[in-house]
């Protein structure tokens, strides 16, 4: 009786239904995340050029703090504080956050000086370093790293998701 020549067995094909959702999925974590630590980078940035902009060039008004608001809770948004100040027989009242990333850390005073903006009286930047733009939503270092850690997420999702096999069977062949 001859003997039969066994054959390599060849690799199991991988069932690759379902795959297409989980590129869409990385593909959505991986753009909305660069897009929000994008975004953030640049508001943050252009807020910071705003601020230094108007400190020197910006006219200095004593403005009145009237309202102090404390962001504890759910959805509260950051603390922050209503200025009100007078500028060529024009009112403006704008809400500014009154603290750094960490919130207020005590009562604000009753009046602060702020520099403002001749040609925008309504822009201004506050003795505190805030200017108007402060308590927008992307204007916290919060967003930034977020955005970063969904893109990350976004991207392993997609290398596993298009070249997992691969990955698989080269790190078995280099096991051997």
């Amino acid at each position: 009786m001859a003997r039969r020549r066994r054959r390599p067995a060849t690799p199991p094909v991988q069932d690759r239904r379902g795959w297409g959702e989980v590129i869409a999925m990385g593909l959505v974590f991986f753009l909305g995340g660069l897009s929000l630590a994008v975004a953030s980078a640049v508001y943050m940035t252009r807020v910071s050029a705003k601020a230094d902009r108007l400190r020197a060039d910006g006219v200095p008004v004593t403005a009145t703090v009237s309202h102090f608001y404390n962001g504890w809770g759910r959805n509260s948004g950051p603390d922050g504080l209503i200025v009100t100040y007078e500028y060529q027989g024009g009112y403006y009242q704008d809400r500014i956050r009154c603290g750094g990333g960490t919130g207020c850390q005590r009562e604000p005073p009753v009046e602060m000086t702020v520099w403002v903006d001749p040609a925008r009286p309504q822009e201004f930047v506050a003795a505190n370093g805030d200017t108007d733009d402060s308590a927008a939503w992307l204007n916290r270092w919060s967003r930034i790293v977020t955005g970063g850690l969904f893109a990350a997420l976004g991207a392993v999702t997609l290398v596993v998701a298009l070249f997992g096999d691969r990955l698989l069977a080269w790190s078995r062949a280099r096991a051997k």
